[in-house]
């Protein structure tokens, strides 16, 4: 079984320097225009067009037994699917050229490429990888690996008891070129800075309410190399590892008493109530809605970073393929309306 944490392991950045960061959102947002915005606006193709491809449907019913394990709980297979398309799509700024050669962003380059998965904020990754290549080789004549990487981490979400349906678009075009380094949080030593790690997401044009949402997936994730940090192999980040709910945020802020939960020194540093990402991070405690409406949204949003607006304008929905959620969105339908996914 393979063994990984989900998610980013928020930590310290390598070579982050090389990059200047924009001080607040507002500053980056004239370009998120035609990097980002351009993305929803050419979407969906509700009504006629292209229908998604039956491949998927195929992928779907084979990927449905490897996220889901006998326990009724997603498994450490989903957990890598889900942090492995966030490190694959997480490679952008923008304040890189756009569109260039290793302009990052969701185009399989940590799959594609060689040098990427051995790099330190990908590490616990490498059995995945593995596994990854051999799926997609049944495939690669079909699919992009672009997509591939995109919909199982979808298909993982949902699949995890309460996870929430994520927009799922496939059309994406594979590069073998390395993504730009020093664009994730590296290494196995959590401990960076709110405002590194702030800066470091406002570049790829995430909020801070944004930023606190995808700390949430840690609600699933096991940490299987943090010892360093004095983290157990296996130790999970909250008290329900296999379900996708709010305990971790409450959890993170005030570990239950004789608590078997082990905490990223990141996390914490980032749920401070003083710290403009932890007034966003505790307004997810005690509202199961309001997060997963908010990770859904991020989430799409990451999974087309760095995408042209000539490529996207070609997507095809292929979110009603995935499956049904394994659990009641009955907190999900009673959110306020401007909390959901749109």
């Amino acid at each position: 079984m393979v063994k990984v944490s989900t998610l980013f392991v928020l930590g310290g950045l390598a070579a982050v320097d090389a990059y200047s960061f924009p001080s607040s959102v507002s500053e980056i947002s004239a370009s998120l225009k035609s990097a980002l915005d351009a993305v929803p606006n050419a979407l969906v193709r509700r009504s006629g067009g292209n229908s998604c491809p039956a491949v998927w449907t195929t992928i779907s019913s084979q990927l449905a037994p490897l996220f889901l394990g006998s326990d009724g709980q997603c498994t450490d297979l989903a957990r890598a699917a889900i942090r492995f398309a966030f490190h694959d799509a997480g490679t952008y700024s923008i304040n890189l050229p756009a569109y260039g050669p290793a302009s990052g962003g969701a185009d399989a380059s940590l799959l594609l490429s060689a040098d990427e998965i051995d790099r330190p904020e990908n590490g616990g990754l490498g059995p995945y990888y593995s596994w990854l290549q051999g799926f997609y080789s049944s495939y690669s004549s079909q699919i992009s690996a672009a997509d591939l990487i995109q919909f199982a981490a979808s298909h993982a979400i949902i699949t995890c008891p309460g996870g929430p349906k994520v927009k799922t678009v496939v059309g994406r075009t594979d590069t073998t070129t390395a993504s730009p380094d020093g664009l994730l949080p590296a290494g196995f030593g959590p401990n960076s800075s709110h405002d590194v790690l702030h800066a470091l997401f406002q570049s790829k044009g995430f909020s801070a309410k944004d930023l606190a949402a995808f700390l949430g997936a840690h609600s699933t994730s096991k940490a299987f190399a943090q010892q360093a940090n004095g983290i157990p192999s296996g130790a999970a980040q909250d008290s329900t590892p296999g379900k996708w709910d709010i305990n971790y945020y409450a959890e993170t802020i005030t570990p239950p008493t004789r608590s078997t939960i082990y905490r990223f020194p990141s996390d914490v540093n980032l749920s401070n109530a003083s710290t403009t990402v932890g007034k966003e991070f505790r307004g997810f405690v005690g509202n199961q809605g309001k997060w997963t409406s908010a990770f859904a949204d991020a989430m799409y949003r990451m999974s087309v970073l760095g995408i042209p607006a000539a490529t996207s304008k070609n997507f095809i929905d292929c979110t009603n393929v995935l499956p049904k959620g394994t659990s009641s969105k009955r907190d999900i339908r009673a959110a306020p309306i401007n909390d959901r996914a749109r």
